[in-house]
């Protein structure tokens, strides 16, 4: 989520949901364009849903290594990374709003490297401070991400999209389901502020593919 602090500062790092420090209530996505330099400070939780009919591929048990560091040389990003959960209602907890220099990865779906999409998430900003995905929706297609693992070894992927959905259309087939190679999704918040709900009514998508 973004705040008017944020956006008066005028620069970025990752947009923890747009951004880094938003999450998503509800299935949805974010805009490719920075939240409304009017938005109010903000406390947006709502990261992205995680799985609910489309079961995830889970980890492979036969793999130790786990993501520590995502770096986004594009954007500034060069994050250490923490295990994100679902809550009791099955939404994709965000970070805690006390690290905004953090990005979490959903520990319950796939390792980054392996077959699947690999999920990545963080805020946009928080009140008056910005977060690691502040610039998220900057990244365009050809982008390079890096994900650094526990194990030293680093798994490269390219961005293919960025796309902005509602937080209440969530596309949770197309972030969470299946996929034939090794894929990377990185979501944060974005669009219109919410007046009414107190959320940016956006979240914003970012898919890549793994290269060589």
């Amino acid at each position: 989520m973004r705040s008017r602090g944020a956006v008066l500062g005028a620069v970025a790092l990752l947009t923890g949901i747009a951004l880094a420090g938003c999450a998503t209530p509800s299935p949805s996505a974010a805009p490719t364009s920075a939240p409304s330099a009017s938005a109010p400070p903000s406390r947006d939780t709502g990261l992205a849903a995680a799985p609910q009919d489309p079961v995830p591929q889970a980890p492979d048990a036969s793999t130790t290594a786990r993501p520590v560091r995502v770096v986004i040389p594009s954007i500034g990003v060069d994050a250490p990374l923490v295990k994100l959960a679902r809550d009791a209602a099955g939404v994709l907890e965000a970070p805690p709003s006390d690290e905004l220099d953090k990005a979490g990865w959903y520990a319950k779906g796939t390792v980054p490297g392996q077959t699947g999409p690999a999920v990545i998430a963080g805020h946009v900003d928080w009140v008056d401070r910005i977060a690691v995905f502040h610039r998220l929706h900057d990244l365009e297609p050809g982008a390079s991400v890096a994900v650094r693992m526990s194990d030293g070894s680093t798994v490269r992927f390219t961005v293919d999209r960025t796309r902005a959905v509602s937080k209440f259309r969530f596309p949770t087939e197309s972030v969470y389901g299946p996929t034939p190679d090794a894929q990377l999704r990185l979501i944060t918040c974005g669009g219109p502020w919410d007046d009414a709900r107190n959320i940016y009514s956006e979240n914003v998508i970012v898919y890549a593919t793994r290269s060589a």
